[in-house]
């Protein structure tokens, strides 16, 4: 039985790239009908390599469950054919700076005055005020200025990027997030409601904890690599054929843990007593662990530990998960409906209501349909 919630909610989704689609897609799949507004030019989400036709592999992902109508938001027609698509729309979602809002004259007093029960969302680079208001932004780049690239890679290395598009499809999930809220009061108000946020926003939010750490210790943030600044030991531990990840958050766990790879001394050891021991010793302990490993493969550990309690697993590329059982099980890999397209699987909402996930049931729109 299909899932879609925000059946009847109709949605104009004017934004492009990534982080702004993603939040169209998400409400698109709750099954709000979508309409996204492209420009002539094409979006530029749809030539980011690799390419599938006239789709990119990005392209499938964030405007899935959508349809497209090609809009030159510029043009007098192009204006009064989006004004009367807004005269039944109940959202309207953008990513434009707040130059180009005014040029278009989208800006959301302007519309909302018209539209009184119109939903505005807006996701921008660096947030609608300040001084950066206007300051263009891609993941990259927000992910340097809020200090997540900083925290990313090995300790003796330079910052990195952080190998997914954290802050565009974090961001994407705030936008439809924000716009859930406003739905829920415009039902007890009758009122629509602005509903903003950005890459920067969204990166503020993921170091939280390296801020509140900074205040308590006022020691300046560090690369951890696999591991973690607060917890040991956690990380990658080699094994007799390759890597695996081990997380230990307690005492108790790390009883386990030391148990399952016939180490017991070290939970007496006066070095290990406690997680803040740990942490101190964290070099020489994750050496211990590495040497007990040496007996058995990756495979082996991964299953022995996970079995006894003790958070670990394989490290493995993305596309290890088109096998792993688990990722059949829980379902969320769904077909793609376009039988044409390279692209056969696409991963749903990491959500199920009622036990069911909401489906993806129309694939990206191809121009001009």
């Amino acid at each position: 039985m299909a899932i879609k919630p925000l059946d009847g909610l109709k949605v104009l989704d004017a934004t492009s790239n990534i982080a702004g689609p993603y939040g169209g897609a998400i409400l698109a799949d709750l099954g709000a009908e979508v309409i996204k507004i492209e420009v002539p030019s094409g979006d530029p989400a749809r030539s980011m390599a690799p390419i599938d036709g006239d789709k990119s592999a990005y392209f499938n992902i964030v405007n899935r469950n959508k349809v497209v109508k090609e809009i030159n938001l510029k043009s007098t027609d192009g204006k009064a054919e989006l004004e009367g698509l807004l005269r039944t729309a109940d959202i309207f979602l953008t990513n434009f700076l707040p130059d180009r809002l005014l040029a278009l004259g989208l800006t959301p007093h302007e519309l909302m005055s018209k539209h009184p029960q119109l939903i505005f969302g807006n996701l921008t680079s660096y947030g609608a005020t300040g001084v950066d208001a206007s300051t263009p932004g891609y993941d990259a780049t927000v992910q340097a200025r809020t200090g997540i690239m900083h925290l990313t890679g090995e300790p003796d290395g330079r910052p990195v990027r952080a190998g997914v598009s954290v802050l565009d499809i974090g961001a994407g999930t705030w936008l439809a997030m924000g716009i859930l809220a406003a739905v829920i009061e415009r039902g007890k108000t009758g009122k629509g409601s602005l509903v903003e946020t950005s890459l920067y926003e969204t990166g503020i939010s993921w170091v939280s904890y390296h801020l509140a750490a900074y205040q308590i210790s006022g020691d300046a943030s560090v690369r951890s690599g696999a591991g973690h600044p607060t917890f040991s030991p956690y990380g990658i531990f080699q094994t007799s054929d390759g890597d695996i990840c081990i997380g230990v958050g307690s005492d108790g766990v790390f009883a386990k843990l030391c148990e399952q790879i016939n180490r017991i001394d070290l939970i007496t050891d006066p070095l290990y007593a406690n997680n803040v021991d740990r942490v101190a010793n964290k070099g020489t302990l994750h050496s211990e662990i590495e040497r007990s490993l040496q007996g058995h493969d990756a495979i082996y550990w991964a299953q022995k530990l996970g079995a006894h309690g003790v958070p670990a697993d394989l490290v493995v590329p993305p596309e290890a998960l088109f096998n792993d059982p688990q990722a059949k099980e829980v379902g969320m890999l769904l077909p793609n409906p376009d039988k044409e397209s390279l692209v056969k699987w696409i991963p749903g909402l990491p959500i199920k209501i009622n036990g069911v996930r909401p489906e993806i049931y129309r694939s990206a729109p191809h121009r001009n349909n």
